[in-house]
């Protein structure tokens, strides 16, 4: 059996460039401008270093794939280090940077089952980021005899918060300052402003 190819080192500037590319090509043309000439060309290099870096083109959407669900997730994260997490995680998702990427992504899940798995794999996983400090957050909540359930919670910003994020990134605007406000207003009941001062739960 071949032995496989020897391919470039994964902290090259070049492999990163490439990926950058990817993205660019993805933000500015769509998904389906993808090409290893298009996106060696957006990074600067010559196309036949897609395969020094790379064993496939598969392979190179996927590492950049991976880049960018880390980037999420590590917001996510981050977001639930803050005073008021619900509150962080509400902007991380509705915010509408990188939307554009996200729907090139979902578009090429479509079309490539690779993507489509990975997909799955982070949807669930951001869902399930930060649930246990979900659960402490709500723990001594209980409005109008109403218990909230972590999942819930997190499914409701998630969904909501992508939603506006997406259609501001293409200029759709029609209810979203109400919705925000709506949001906002509900995550104020379950986790109200933190006064100077005042200890935050769970901190140490």
């Amino acid at each position: 059996m071949a032995s496989q190819r020897r391919l470039g080192q994964e902290n090259s500037a070049s492999r990163t460039a490439l990926m950058d590319g990817v993205e660019s090509v993805l933000r500015d043309d769509g998904y389906a401008a993808l090409s290893a000439r298009t996106v060696a060309e957006r990074a600067g290099l010559k196309h036949q270093l897609v395969y020094y870096y790379f064993q496939t083109m598969d392979d190179l959407l996927m590492a950049t794939y991976r880049r960018h669900t880390d980037r999420v997730l590590e917001r996510i994260e981050l977001a639930f280090r803050a005073p008021r997490p619900l509150h962080a995680v509400w902007d991380v998702w509705s915010n509408p940077v990188d939307s554009r990427l996200n729907m090139e992504f979902l578009v090429m899940a479509n079309h490539n089952e690779a993507i489509r798995a990975a997909t799955i794999a982070i949807g669930e996983e951001s869902r399930r980021v930060g649930l246990e400090r979900i659960a402490q957050l709500l723990a001594p909540t209980k409005l109008d005899g109403a218990v909230f359930n972590p999942m819930a919670v997190m499914m409701a910003i998630s969904s909501l918060g992508g939603i506006v994020g997406l259609e501001s990134a293409l200029g759709i605007s029609g209810g979203h300052a109400e919705t925000r406000a709506m949001v906002e207003w509900c995550l104020d009941q379950l986790e109200p402003e933190v006064a100077p001062g005042v200890a935050v739960a769970g901190k140490g």
